[in-house]
């Protein structure tokens, strides 16, 4: 265990036992912010080793919050660089790897659903971040609230606006599916 190397084996133990269960949690938030496989992986590794680091400052609470804070931040991180920015202003079929279906892929069996979380990722960033956080992830208002670090009302208005703007998406494309069901649970 890697871990176990950099801080004391008791403190390694209690952040895997808390933190593992939510790996999952953190790529696929990392994978619907950066839209590549291989990037979403190298962010959550990064997210991981980061909230390690600070596992000594964390004092109970949310652990998926404050999880996928750190990786939220992540991932703007990445966004923010030069080596992103330079990287997405390839084609973007340039040397694309197949990559394996991801769990994203398994939520959109359905063609209504593909549908749905194409015209999502046609939203701006922040309403496609409360509508992921609410519906893919199952989290409360005052659970994004604090994981984005909005307000709870902000939280409920934003996501407010954003279903507003997937069911205008969805009737200029003549489709008049439920946009409270974006992924199959």
């Amino acid at each position: 265990m890697l871990f176990g190397l950099i801080m004391p084996k008791r403190d390694a133990a209690a952040f895997e036992q808390l933190c593992a269960p939510y790996s999952g949690m953190v790529y696929r938030h990392c994978l619907h912010m950066l839209k590549h496989p291989q990037d979403a992986e190298d962010a959550a590794q990064e997210s991981m080793l980061r909230a390690f680091r600070a596992f000594s400052s964390f004092h109970g609470g949310g652990v998926a919050t404050w999880l996928y804070r750190i990786a939220h931040n992540t991932c703007l991180d990445v966004l923010k660089s030069a080596h992103h920015r330079r990287e997405s202003l390839l084609p973007e079929d340039f040397d694309a790897p197949d990559a394996s279906p991801t769990p994203e892929d398994a939520c959109m069996q359905s063609d209504e659903n593909q549908r749905l979380w194409q015209l999502v990722q046609e939203l701006p960033l922040p309403q496609q971040t409360v509508l992921n956080l609410y519906y893919g992830e199952n989290m409360s208002y005052d659970a994004i609230a604090r994981a984005t670090g909005m307000l709870p009302g902000t939280v409920k208005s934003r996501l407010s606006r954003a279903k507003e703007a997937l069911k205008e998406k969805l009737s200029e494309n003549g489709n008049q599916a439920d946009p409270s069901v974006v992924c199959s649970k």
